[in-house]
């Protein structure tokens, strides 16, 4: 897939004003933006930062499910553990993947109506669905409003725990979230 030059350029140069801000940009997050663009991976596509775009395009790649269900699904599962997690255990997961936390819960719905539609009915069955994650059924709920049965959570969760981990989030931080997501780590 080909991206207009005039495209690749207004994508850097936001992906570089708003890293910027946040405090470190470098040319290799531009190009792993842009990589995952040109592949065709609109899960990655939309999210927020490299970092996020990689745990999406792990979670495509390896489940094989669409952008919608990977945006969601890590949003459900995020919400869920921003919902458990004691804040400052979900403040230093939010900054040791930064854009995390533009992914969990309803803040994911941003990127998911981007990639539905703004006019997409679906955009509001899912808001529900997706936007107060608080307990294992509705994590359940959510999957489920995305096309994807309880047993799906099962996958999602040691794709994310390992990316997690690679990114440099600690064990015990790790552990929590496996038990969150009734996974054994």
């Amino acid at each position: 897939m080909n991206i207009p030059r005039g495209f690749a350029l207004a994508t850097l140069m936001t992906l570089a004003a708003g890293s910027a801000l946040a405090g470190g940009f470098s040319l290799n997050d531009a190009a792993n933006a842009i990589s995952g663009m040109q592949g065709g991976d609109k899960a990655a596509a939309a999210a927020p930062t490299s970092q996020t775009a990689g745990l999406l395009g792990s979670l495509g790649s390896q489940l094989n499910i669409t952008p919608q269900q990977a945006i969601g699904g890590t949003g459900a599962m995020l919400g869920l553990a921003k919902n458990q997690l004691s804040g400052s255990d979900y403040s230093q997961l939010s900054k040791s993947v930064p854009g995390l936390d533009k992914l969990s819960g309803s803040n994911g719905l941003g990127a998911l109506s981007g990639l539905l539609g703004q006019s997409s009915g679906q955009s509001a069955g899912l808001d529900s669905a997706l936007g107060n994650v608080k307990d294992t059924n509705d994590l359940n709920n959510a999957f489920g409003a995305l096309g994807m049965d309880s047993g799906m959570i099962g996958q999602f969760a040691p794709v994310i725990l390992q990316y997690l981990g690679q990114q440099g989030v600690g064990g015990s931080l790790l552990q929590s979230l496996s038990g969150i997501w009734g996974v054994a780590k």
